[in-house]
């Protein structure tokens, strides 16, 4: 591609004739362009954000493996690497009943040292730390969701009664229960916890469920998403076993979140679009007003290839400048967010004081690679349209 292409097409493009009007509608796309990957980058830095910290949360509560079925924690432990805690758990419906009052909850048993762990891990949310099993002649210990305890009105050291109708079994004239004494109210600020969820003491667990069944194998590892990966090797150590991570647990809610985002880059990406219709029309444009330049410039020897070469160079021109502005402008307004928040959120709507956003590199490739594929198929028309044109009428073209 020869300099003197770029020289016509650069004068092409910035003309300073009578005609102006087509260097600013090709400015305007320039802007549109902009604007759209702007639009994307921040949109999908946004829910990005979102997901990530729906996804701490959820992780900070939920094993990120589980593993039911014919194998014990001994076998478990050679076949994982990065493991933080390993145990047995088991999670039963059961009501929740204070004085007339029930309310049907997820009951979790738990060893002890296992749920500190959680608390700790979730000390963000000022969970309190509580005792779940017994000490000495006190009742075996019980925490529950700040939801549950605003609902029925609980406080540290209220006694509760916890029931089991699965487990009626033949013969018995009244559903298992046991007491349980308040010793912790957390909150982890995710609406299915907070309001549906109790844990009691792994012993005090079998003990009431009786028919449960048999208990999971509950695994935390340093980093959740390291979970895949082990579930792996899990599933290739114990075929036979029923294993999930923390993503099959809430599969719904994570591919929904992703097609939201997807959605939203489709959706988006019809402001590149509208940007593109405004770059035919200037090519087009520029090709009627410079098709006697055209015919002269094909008498004087240019090819046809060349006259494609320079709209084709215009067109890049404004791809270029609209993917290359909006990224910059995208990447520093995310970037911006990310050090000096400057977009707050109310926290009793949201939960979380700021606008969170999260920003991956392959993404805003994809977003700028993405814009500039659009642009480069629609300049293909209008240089097409030039190139075709026969020298002697473009030369007498409006005589």
């Amino acid at each position: 591609m020869s300099k003197l292409n770029w020289f016509i097409a650069l004068r092409y493009f910035f003309t300073t004739q009578r005609n102006r009007f087509i260097s600013w509608v090709g400015g305007i796309s320039i802007i549109g362009i902009a604007i759209g990957v702007i639009a994307l980058i921040v949109s999908m830095a946004v829910l990005n954000g979102f997901e990530g910290e729906v996804t701490r949360r959820i992780t900070s509560f939920i094993p990120h493996v589980t593993l039911k079925g014919d194998v014990s924690v001994e076998d478990c432990e050679p076949e994982l690497t990065e493991v933080r805690s390993i145990f047995r758990s088991l999670e039963r419906k059961a009501l929740l009943e204070v004085s007339d009052e029930q309310r049907v909850l997820n009951v979790r048993a738990v060893g002890q040292d296992q749920w500190t762990f959680l608390l700790k891990e979730s000390s963000y949310y000022e969970s309190q730390a509580g005792r779940l099993s017994r000490d000495g002649d006190e009742l075996p210990g019980i925490v529950i969701g700040v939801g549950v305890a605003d609902d029925l009105y609980l406080k540290e050291g209220d006694t509760v009664v916890v029931k089991s109708p699965l487990d009626i079994r033949q013969g018995l004239l009244r559903v298992p229960q046991r007491h349980f004494v308040v010793t912790g109210i957390f909150q982890s600020e995710i609406f299915d916890f907070d309001r549906n969820l109790a844990i009691i003491g792994y012993r005090e667990g079998r003990r009431l469920f009786k028919s449960a069944g048999e208990s999971a194998i509950h695994i935390q590892f340093d980093d959740y998403e390291s979970a895949p990966r082990q579930a792996a090797k899990l599933e290739s150590a114990f075929p036979e076993a029923e294993i999930k991570t923390w993503y099959d647990q809430h599969k719904t809610l994570f591919d929904a979140m992703q097609m939201e985002k997807w959605g939203s880059f489709i959706g988006l990406n019809l402001i590149i679009l509208v940007a593109v219709f405004n770059i035919v029309s200037t090519l087009m444009m520029m090709v009627l007003e410079k098709t006697g330049s055209i015919g002269i410039l094909r008498v004087m020897g240019a090819s046809s290839r060349s006259i494609r070469q320079i709209f084709n160079l215009q067109g890049l021109m404004v791809a270029i400048t609209g993917v290359v502005f909006g990224t910059v402008i995208g990447v520093l307004l995310v970037l911006g967010q990310e050090k000096w928040a400057w977009i707050k959120l109310p926290e009793d709507i949201y939960l979380i004081p700021v606008l969170p956003v999260e920003m991956y590199v392959h993404e805003v490739i994809v977003v700028g690679v993405v814009a500039f594929i659009i642009v480069l198929f629609s300049i293909r028309y209008p240089a097409k349209k030039a190139a075709g044109l026969v020298p002697l009428d473009a030369i007498n073209y409006k005589r």
